[in-house]
């Protein structure tokens, strides 16, 4: 085994690479139409037969610079994050993540590390009414044009700027902002996950239409008005604008969790039975769609009824007994919630009751307000039907409550801050709205327009009340706040008073700073995660070969591959990132032969960039083979040195013919940087 030097050009280097992975997946499934790595489309047509459309039109929405959009997407990056522990709120302990950067390029680089991972994705993007900013990517290099914009390289800066609606191509810039990141956001949403994205009446149609190209039509769940204004914005002609919308798009397992029950909800369960658990009946009759007898005609069969004994049977058992079928309003068959068994299995807990409206005998079931009360079987229950009223409400699709307006958000901030350093900030409510619906436990949840930080503030808020360990992953451009501008003098003089940047990104933290302690006042026993870990998106460390004028020179320099000036903390976030290795996975440290190891991932990846001598060389990878098989890792182990540390080849050759040896099937690879 030989020990290869990781560079820029190699695929560990860079985040994950979509169209390879595309390739692949055809490749598996059609073979034939693949060859040389390229695909070979007239085959691939050929396979598919009927299926292809080989039309000029067809139904989709197209805009210019679209090809150009989605290359952007799939073209892997090369940057890394650098880790800023003083940024930070008890870095070894939380599992929270702030990012500064470009979320297009911190997108990608999660895409190892989170792939299928968010529970909940939010987004509050610019609304584009021709005032918020529509920053420009650069479809050829998107990381230099970060760092350009930001000034953290020596060119001209490229700055942010607004998006009129007489400048041209209005919806055309939106769209190329929003599409490229929708695409690698779908990558990282769980198949249990939901996404919500807020939006007004100026991109609705677009946005729709977009979500529908990214994450299909078919994952469509709704579109939420949200009364975010209730005086109305009176600046608007004709009609004052009330509303805003949220729109839904989920994966093909997600299950809404609901709201939790209101008192009057609760109220409902005025029932209680021999046990004293209180319950409610509901009606045994399906309704809403699709509830007639042809739709499951399995489920249509007469209920017999004793008005005696007030029991329910399957079968007559006397001439009085009453006939009871399952009929619709308008006095067609229908059908019951339950199949046949199940409704054998819950005879004793069925009533039989005469309708108001009707006159005609219905049939009710109980429903626990616990919902661990399970009477009978339910192996034939009908689960399209939101049978879980007892532990939540179906959200409906107005959400409306002064805490969830624009005003609730002002307030929040005012009461953190003393002003308001925010224009429109979303409300906390609001966002506990989709926190509650759709995670629980130990979920992800990932806003990538982070602004304000009311996610992260919504995420622990909530964790606080129903004991949640949830946790998120903000990411925030650090765009500039100039105090010459009157929208955002008071945000940059609160940086100033602070000693902080003038920008976005250090609100964005010292949001969460604040909100932690105000949750802690108001929950002093939490044991919610309050902390958060703070990244920031550069260029990877890995150098790259820039020969110049004195070739001898650079030759020398290009013996080490590290970039001048970075850690070895800097080191093993990239590495964690390339190697797709969560970022707050615990890292254990061991010294080994006098020399400082990592195990990273449970023993996945480990890393040694001490100096490496002929003399230590034997016992340093006895010692890492030792631990590696103590740790005894889920998956074989890529084991990393540093190139420049090997005192020479005789010591980087017994190093790797030590592991190779020693470790067996239980070695992936051994590299160096």
């Amino acid at each position: 085994m030989t020990i290869d030097r990781l560079t820029l050009n190699d695929s560990e280097a860079r985040s994950a690479d979509p169209v390879a992975a595309n390739v692949a997946a055809l490749k598996a499934l059609f073979p034939a139409a693949v060859a040389d790595g390229r695909i070979d489309f007239d085959t691939l047509r050929q396979l598919l037969g009927d299926e292809v459309d080989d039309g000029d039109e067809r139904y989709g929405l197209n805009w210019p610079d679209k090809r150009r959009a989605r290359r952007l997407a799939l073209t892997p990056s090369n940057g890394t994050l650098r880790p800023a522990r003083e940024d930070s709120v008890n870095w070894d302990s939380t599992r929270n993540l702030i990012i500064e950067g470009d979320n297009l390029e911190v997108l990608k680089l999660l895409q190892k590390s989170y792939p299928n991972k968010a529970k909940l994705i939010y987004i509050d993007p610019p609304y584009n009414t021709g005032n918020d900013f529509v920053y420009p990517d650069d479809y050829q290099d998107s990381l230099a044009n970060y760092l350009r914009r930001t000034g953290q390289i020596d060119t001209d800066g490229v700055r942010n700027s607004s998006n009129p609606e007489d400048g041209g191509r209005f919806h055309s810039a939106w769209l190329n902002m929003v599409y490229p990141r929708l695409i690698v956001a779908s990558r990282l949403l769980s198949a249990e996950g939901a996404i919500f994205v807020s939006v007004d009446d100026n991109e609705l149609h677009n946005l729709i239409s977009v979500m529908s190209e990214v994450f299909g039509s078919e994952r469509y769940v709704a579109t939420v008005s949200a009364v975010t204004n209730l005086k109305g914005r009176n600046d608007k002609a004709h009609i004052a604008t009330a509303h805003e919308y949220v729109v839904i798009f989920a994966g093909p397992e997600f299950v809404s969790r609901g709201f939790p029950l209101t008192d009057e909800q609760r109220a409902a369960f005025d029932q209680v039975d021999e046990q004293g658990r209180s319950f409610a009946y509901r009606d045994m009759r399906k309704r809403g769609g699709p509830d007639r007898r042809e739709d499951r005609p399995k489920m249509y069969f007469p209920i017999y009824w004793d008005g005696k004994t007030g029991r329910c049977s399957l079968e007559r058992t006397s001439p009085e007994d009453v006939e009871v079928l399952p009929k619709r309003g308008d006095g067609s068959d229908g059908r019951w919630r339950w199949g046949i068994d199940t409704v054998k299995a819950n005879l004793p807990w069925l009533r039989a009751k005469q309708s108001s409206k009707s006159g005609r005998l219905d049939v009710d079931h109980r429903v626990y307000l616990d919902p661990s009360v399970r009477l009978g079987s339910e192996a034939e229950e009908d689960n399209d039907e939101d049978e879980t009223i007892e532990r939540s409400s179906k959200p409906k699709s107005i959400w409306i409550g002064g805490s969830l307006s624009t005003d609730s958000g002002n307030r929040t901030v005012k009461e953190l801050f003393d002003s308001s350093i925010f224009s429109f900030p979303k409300s906390v409510d609001l966002i506990k709205n989709m926190v509650v619906m759709s995670t629980s436990g130990d979920d992800l949840v990932l806003d990538f327009f982070a602004g304000s930080g009311t996610t992260g503030h919504a995420v622990i808020a909530q964790n606080a009340i129903d004991d949640g360990i949830r946790r998120y992953i903000l990411v925030q451009l650090p765009e500039e706040l100039d105090p010459a501008d009157k929208d955002q003098k008071v945000a940059a003089d609160f940086c100033n008073s602070i000693g902080k940047a003038r920008n976005i990104a250090e609100l964005t933290k010292e949001r969460l700073r604040r909100a932690a302690v105000k949750v802690k006042t108001d929950h002093p026993d939490t044991k919610a995660d309050l902390g958060f870990r703070v990244y920031k998106l550069a260029t990877s460390n890995l150098r790259a070969w820039e020969p110049g004028q004195d070739l001898a020179a650079d030759l020398i320099a290009a013996a080490d591959n590290v970039v001048q000036g970075r850690t070895e903390e800097d080191l093993l976030t990239e590495l964690l990132l390339k190697q797709g290795i969560d970022l707050t996975e615990p890292m254990l440290t061991e010294a080994i032969a006098g020399a400082p190891v990592h195990a990273m991932g449970g023993g996945v990846l480990v890393v040694c960039l001490a100096p490496v001598t002929a003399a230590n060389a034997e016992a340093l990878a006895d010692g890492i083979a030792d631990w590696i098989l103590r740790l005894n890792p889920v998956a074989a182990t890529t084991v990393f040195f540093k190139d420049a540390g090997f005192e020479n080849d005789v010591a980087k050759a017994n190093v790797a013919a030590i592991l190779e040896q020693r470790l067996e099937d239980q070695l992936l690879k051994v590299r160096s940087l």
